[in-house]
C-alpha cells in the first residue's frame, strides 16, 4: 500500500503583502477519489445540511436577495486578493446561508455576519486563518473587532457547531475522477470551479444542492472547451435526472453570459478628478450600498 503525500512545495511561502500563504496542498489521492465511500459520505452530508425554503419569504424581512449578490461578490473578492484555499469562499457561504435560515437580521448586520462566515471558515479550511482585524479593514472599519468575535460564538452555535458542510467544490475532484473524460483536459477543473464561485453569489441556486450544483458547472466547463463528455455519465454518480442537470447547466450557462456582457457606462455630470497617491492601500470597497438602501 502506498501512503506516500506528494505535496506541491513551488508556491508556498510569504504572499507580497508579508502574509502566509497556504499553496502547500497535496496531490491528488487515486486511492481516495475511486473510493465508493466517498461520494456515499458526501452526499449523505449534503442532505443533512440541506436548505429546504427560501429564507427571503420565510424567515428575512429586511435583507434582500440582490444585497446577498452584493455582499458574496464582496466576500469573493476578499478570498480572491488573499489568496485562501479554494473551499473557503463556498463554506463561507454556506455558513451565511444555514445563518439566514435559521433567523432574521437587519441590513446593517449583513456585513458582520460575511466577516464572521469568512473567519470560520478560513479557520477550519486553511493553516493561517484570516484574522479579525484585516476583516474589519475591509469593510472599512465599518464592522469592530469585538463584534464580530460575539457574533463567532453565536454562530458556532446557531450551526450546532457543526461546520464540515459538503460544498459543491467538493464534488468537483471526486466526479472528473469518476469519469472518463474528467482528466483529459486539465482545464475544466479550473473553469468548473470558477463557474461554482459565480453560482455561490447567485440566489438562484440557494436550493439547488451542491451535487446538482457540481454536475452543472462541470458540464458548462466540458462543453465551453469543447470536450468530448456525456452529462449521463455524472448523472449516473448522483443519481440525478438527466433532465434536471441539463437544466441547471443552461441556467449556468446564461449566468456566465450575464455576468461576463459588458455593461455601458453610465451617463453622469462631470466632476473634477481626485488624484489618489500610490502609496494607498487597495481593498476591495466595502458593500455599503446594503446599509444605505432605503425604500
Amino acid at each position: 500500500m502506498d501512503l506516500s503525500c506528494g505535496e506541491n512545495m513551488q508556491h508556498s511561502g510569504n504572499s507580497g503583502s508579508g502574509r502566509m500563504v497556504d499553496m502547500c496542498v497535496a496531490g491528488p489521492d487515486r486511492a481516495l477519489d475511486r473510493d465508493p465511500r466517498l461520494l456515499l459520505n458526501l452526499l449523505a452530508l449534503e442532505r443533512s445540511h440541506a436548505i429546504h425554503t427560501d429564507y427571503f419569504q420565510t424567515v428575512q424581512i429586511d435583507i434582500q436577495p440582490f444585497m446577498r449578490k452584493v455582499v458574496t461578490t464582496w466576500m469573493l473578492e476578499v478570498c480572491e486578493e488573499q489568496q485562501c484555499e479554494e473551499q473557503v469562499f463556498p463554506l463561507a457561504v454556506s455558513y451565511m446561508d444555514r445563518f439566514l435560515a435559521q433567523r432574521a437580521i437587519s441590513r446593517q448586520q449583513l456585513q458582520l455576519l460575511a466577516v464572521t462566515s469568512l473567519l470560520l471558515a478560513s479557520k477550519f479550511r486553511q493553516c493561517h486563518p484570516l484574522s479579525v482585524d484585516l476583516l474589519c479593514a475591509y469593510t472599512d472599519n465599518s464592522v469592530y473587532p469585538h463584534e464580530v468575535r460575539q457574533w463567532e460564538v453565536m454562530l458556532l452555535q446557531r450551526l450546532n457547531w457543526q461546520l464540515s458542510i459538503a460544498t459543491a467544490f467538493d464534488f468537483v475532484e471526486p466526479f472528473l475522477a469518476r469519469v472518463p473524460w474528467g482528466r483529459t483536459n486539465p482545464l475544466v477543473r479550473t473553469h468548473a470551479l470558477t463557474l461554482t464561485s459565480v453560482c455561490y453569489t447567485e440566489t438562484e441556486f440557494l436550493l439547488v444542492p451542491p451535487s446538482l450544483i457540481a454536475v452543472a458547472c462541470i458540464t458548462a466547463a466540458a462543453r465551453g472547451l469543447r470536450v468530448r463528455m456525456s452529462v449521463s455519465d455524472l448523472c449516473a454518480l448522483t443519481r440525478t435526472p438527466s433532465a434536471a442537470a441539463e437544466l441547471v447547466a443552461r441556467h449556468v450557462e446564461r449566468v456566465l453570459a450575464r455576468e461576463t456582457q459588458p455593461q455601458e457606462p453610465r451617463s453622469r455630470p462631470s466632476q473634477p478628478c481626485k488624484i489618489s497617491s500610490p502609496e494607498q492601500t487597495q481593498l476591495p470597497d466595502t458593500p455599503t450600498d446594503v446599509q444605505d438602501v432605503h425604500f
